[in-house]
């Protein structure tokens, strides 16, 4: 983290994280309306998405849609700001794991596990509270940032309360590593690949979609149980979190088929609250290639 960054964002930040839950939403009223209506941040690229993700929708309901996810950006944005100061008393009650009872019976079986994640609710603070949520030894893998100094500080936040992430080009290694723990270890299952030659190809949201298939990759190599988390908008700054079984055996299954179930899982999961899902994402920038 830069000397510039600590004297001229750090200090910014740190005052927005110390805002009561009230102000803070406050606040990101004003933002939402700075970056929706103003701005107009990614506007072009959120309508083409939510129309090409719902061609059944009317204007009026994409226009809803639309509005509502600017704010939850906004909130979003704000709440990982949070994350700097947030109690872990505070953090657990504002993202609860429905089923918890899962990771136990993991951990008595001595079974590690991937859990997979979509870029809906707030995965950031998933990020925050898994160790203060499971008995496993809680890790998350993340692409590195260009900036450095941003990099540096997403760490610091994911990991305060012991959760341990690591950059994504070092998962293998560092899970191959781990056998003889029984860890829980969190992806996010809807990054767009730098590339579409070798992702996996589905139909997903109405459009020819591309998955990373690392998360499958690794499960049927290391031979962990995968699971889906589903994070679910319970209201302003309240999450619910459901943990979904998707292959308890991954070294029976066929290629694809993993990856398949994941992309089936993220498109129930986005159309329960589609406003909550990530679309200033490009996430259909890559073809099929013929």
């Amino acid at each position: 983290m830069s000397i510039w960054f600590r004297i001229l964002v750090l200090p910014w930040l740190w005052l927005i994280s110390i805002l009561p839950f009230p102000m803070l939403y406050g606040f990101s009223n004003f933002l939402s309306f700075l970056v929706y209506r103003v701005i107009g941040y990614r506007k072009a690229i959120v309508r083409q998405n939510l129309k090409n993700s719902f061609p059944e929708k009317t204007e009026a309901q994409l226009l809803a849609i639309e509005k509502k996810f600017y704010l939850h950006l906004t909130d979003l944005i704000l709440e990982t700001i949070k994350g700097m100061t947030i109690t872990a008393k505070s953090l657990q009650k504002r993202m609860r794991i429905a089923n918890p009872e899962i990771f136990s019976q993991l951990n008595s079986d001595k079974r590690s596990s991937i859990v997979v994640m979509s870029h809906c609710g707030n995965w950031e603070w998933v990020c925050d509270a898994a160790q203060i949520s499971v008995s496993q030894y809680a890790q998350c893998v993340y692409k590195t940032l260009h900036n450095k100094s941003w990099d540096a500080w997403f760490l610091m936040v994911r990991s305060r309360f012991g959760t341990d992430p690591f950059p994504m080009e070092k998962t293998l290694r560092i899970m191959a590593g781990q056998k003889d723990q029984v860890t829980t270890t969190a992806f996010i299952g809807d990054q767009n690949p730098s590339s579409g030659k070798n992702a996996y190809w589905t139909s997903f949201l109405n459009q020819e979609t591309c998955f990373m298939m690392g998360s499958e990759k690794i499960a049927v190599k290391l031979n962990q149980t995968v699971l889906y988390l589903a994070i679910h908008k319970v209201k302003r700054g309240y999450y619910e979190c459901h943990t979904e079984l998707l292959c308890a055996n991954p070294g029976t299954t066929k290629e694809g088929e993993i990856t398949e179930m994941i992309a089936s899982a993220t498109e129930r999961d986005i159309c329960r609250q589609p406003e909550n899902w990530l679309w200033s994402h490009r996430r259909w920038k890559h073809k099929k290639p013929e």
